[in-house]
């Protein structure tokens, strides 16, 4: 569904950087937040994440996974995304429940629980577009 559709407004289109260890969740998650006119980067561990971020690239949205590839995980990548670069918001998604306890401190939003549908990460990320947007017009 396009952003129109879903009540968006004229904004520029996020970017968002999905980390999901699981190819065939990140696929999906992926072709859907670019068929909503995101431009969507991809990633399977805190590691890519740090990379894309130290790159440059302008990230408005990190989607992770708590359990991640590598030495972090999706705990201390939010911890680490909040501190050094707090113009991007962070979206954790789980399939353990004690971990989205865990994960609540962390997001806006808390966690996203498995299985969860497309279009509430989008409406996630819409919510979240609309808060920055409200603190900086304050």
């Amino acid at each position: 569904m396009p952003l129109d559709e879903q009540g968006a407004d004229s904004a520029p289109p996020s970017t968002i950087l999905v980390v999901e260890p699981d190819i065939l969740v990140r696929m999906v998650i992926a072709s859907y937040l670019r068929d909503c006119g995101y431009t969507v980067f991809e990633g399977v561990s805190a590691a890519d994440v740090i990379a894309v971020l130290g790159s440059g690239k302008k990230i408005d949205v990190v989607l992770a996974e708590v359990q991640l590839c590598g030495e972090m995980d999706g705990f201390g990548l939010a911890r680490c995304v909040r501190e050094q670069y707090p113009d991007v918001d962070v979206i954790l998604t789980t399939g353990a429940r004690r971990a989205a306890d865990k994960a609540s401190d962390l997001c806006e939003d808390g966690p996203l629980e498995k299985p969860y549908h497309p279009q509430e990460i989008a409406r996630r990320i819409n919510l979240l577009r609309e808060r920055r947007r409200t603190a900086t017009k304050a």
